[in-house]
């Protein structure tokens, strides 16, 4: 990867290039210790978690909003927002009550019918609220602190899906959450102990939120997303620095308090600086994805889908974003995370070893007609730009007609979502990589699922993995669960829909004078502080 070695307070031509951000009017110094200064893994271009699944965007969101139940550090569910629910004698009526004291940013009372309606447009796009949508027979605000879920059956996972922290289920003012949801909202208010501050907000540059003075957290302690979320912090800075080295520099100088993602090759230099603590971003990993377009040629036809993952070594896509650190990855031939319930390898496994004769072989029974495949890449997003460098030279040596679109991850995030076709605005292939929570099970798990038009980007179809899906929801044993993920295995690596490029690990840092870190997915604030 190249980068660019400077100074982070270099001189003046250099300064050119750094962020406009860095360059405004200082605060005074008494205020300093009240502000953090943050560098997120990507520029936030959209600031709605509901139309999106960017993490930079479900970072944001952490910020603003909350949500009725949350997830603690092993993967339970608690309430939130909610104050407490009962639960029908036949399981069919679930009835939520709300917090006293719970105000949005804009002032006014957070009410069940806010929630009806944030409920309402976050099913419509997460991938376990569409599981949760063939269960579901209304949401009711049966008055302001109340709001009762009927459904048509049992459906034991509600809560957890309430919870769910990948596509969370943000709570929004009634006329915010309105908007269509396939349409991006204009407006970020939520009831979350940050504010955001539109008027100071750069994409490209800068995002600012204040601490929220009407916030009343919980007197639990925090645990990843539940818990005591407390601000103590009253000004939180986001400064977007794509180049790592900068970003690096700007940690050990103390010009920024905090990065998010620090690259494997710096790491041993900045363990030297005992002004910076070097620790894990999400000890549960992440997961690298390939995932493929099938609404256009030449990936609406598996037997190309077939052919691309008969080219992937993933140690080598996982030895670009670990600087071939084997401590910091594994080889995870699994649409489920390694080392969780689901994360076996389906027999015999497709993925052994890389089968090029059988790759061209698929490429010409394909008939492909030499249809220009577009892959979509970000410049700035440091561990997914190789995968796409990667995959842009397999699909060269497999005589493919490849145009590699390089832009920031912001435009990625904004294209990959049209429907159009590929030489049209579209594209065909992009990469990403998911937290290892956020695809634990089926229900959750959108590489995998396939609801078509309303499953995630790329809209993979599939009946039968959708029956599967339904199966494993009601299933009333672990080991009929199991069975049903070894064939859901078995069909997604015959259908590829995506393509699981192995497991990793990402190291983020911070200074030494901050303590309080709290672990989770996605990098939050509360809990921080300054020593």
């Amino acid at each position: 990867m190249r980068m660019k070695r400077r100074s982070f307070l270099g001189a003046a031509a250099a300064a050119a290039s750094l962020p406009a951000t860095l360059a405004a009017p200082a605060l005074a110094q008494s205020n300093a210790a009240r502000v953090l200064k943050f560098v997120p893994q990507a520029n936030l271009t959209s600031l709605d978690p509901i139309w999106t699944t960017a993490s930079v965007t479900a970072e944001h969101g952490n910020y603003v909003y909350e949500t009725l139940f949350a997830v603690d550090g092993h993967a339970k569910a608690h309430p939130q927002m909610a104050a407490g629910y009962t639960v029908s004698s036949d399981e069919r009526t679930y009835e939520i009550k709300l917090r006293d004291g719970l105000m949005f940013h804009d002032g006014t009372p957070v009410r069940a019918v806010d929630c009806v309606a944030s409920l309402k447009r976050w099913i419509a796009r997460a991938t376990i609220g569409q599981s949760l949508d063939q269960f579901l027979d209304a949401w009711v605000a049966k008055d302001d602190k109340t709001l009762q879920v009927k459904l048509k059956k049992p459906f034991p996972l509600l809560i957890d899906a309430l919870a769910e922290p990948a596509q969370s289920a943000f709570i929004m003012p009634e006329r915010v959450a309105m908007t269509d949801p396939f349409k991006q909202i204009t407006e970020a208010v939520g009831s979350g102990p940050y504010v955001f501050e539109p008027k100071e907000y750069v994409s490209g540059s800068r995002v600012v939120y204040h601490k929220f003075d009407k916030y009343q957290p919980l007197g639990t302690p925090p645990s990843w997303y539940s818990g005591g979320k407390i601000a103590h912090f009253d000004r939180v800075e986001w400064h977007i620095i794509p180049d790592p080295a900068t970003a690096s520099a700007a940690l050990q100088s103390g010009e920024i308090d905090w990065w998010e993602l620090v690259l494997a090759d710096l790491i041993p230099m900045l363990k030297q600086d005992k002004g910076v603590h070097i620790g894990l971003a999400d000890p549960a990993g992440y997961m690298g994805v390939m995932r493929f377009n099938e609404l256009y040629p030449p990936f609406d036809n598996v037997k190309m889908r077939q052919a691309v993952l008969h080219t992937i070594d993933q140690k080598e896509y996982m030895g670009a974003v670990t600087g071939n650190d084997a401590s910091a990855f594994q080889v995870c031939h699994s649409f489920f995370p390694c080392g969780t319930p689901y994360g076996t390898t389906p027999t015999p496994d497709m993925m052994a070893k890389p089968n090029w004769a059988l790759a061209h072989k698929l490429v010409k029974e394909a008939g492909y007609k030499g249809e220009k495949i577009v892959l979509i890449n970000p410049t700035d997003f440091a561990t997914i730009q190789p995968f796409g460098e990667i995959t842009y030279a397999n699909l060269k040596k497999l005589g493919l007609n490849v145009d590699l679109v390089e832009t920031d991850w912001g435009t990625v995030v904004q294209r990959r979502e049209l429907k159009t076709p590929p030489d049209k605005g579209g594209w065909s292939i992009f990469h990403t990589w998911w937290t290892g929570e956020a695809i634990l099970n089926p229900a959750i798990n959108p590489i995998i699922g396939g609801q078509g038009g309303k499953g995630w980007f790329g809209w993979y179809k599939s009946a039968k993995m959708q029956a599967m899906i339904a199966a494993w929801l009601v299933a009333k044993t672990s080991a009929e669960r199991h069975a049903i993920v070894a064939r859901m295995q078995t069909l997604g690596f015959h259908d590829v829909p995506s393509v699981p490029l192995g497991q990793f690990f990402i190291h983020t840092g911070y200074r030494s004078s901050l303590t309080g870190h709290v672990r989770a997915p996605t990098a939050v604030p509360w809990g921080m502080h300054r020593v």
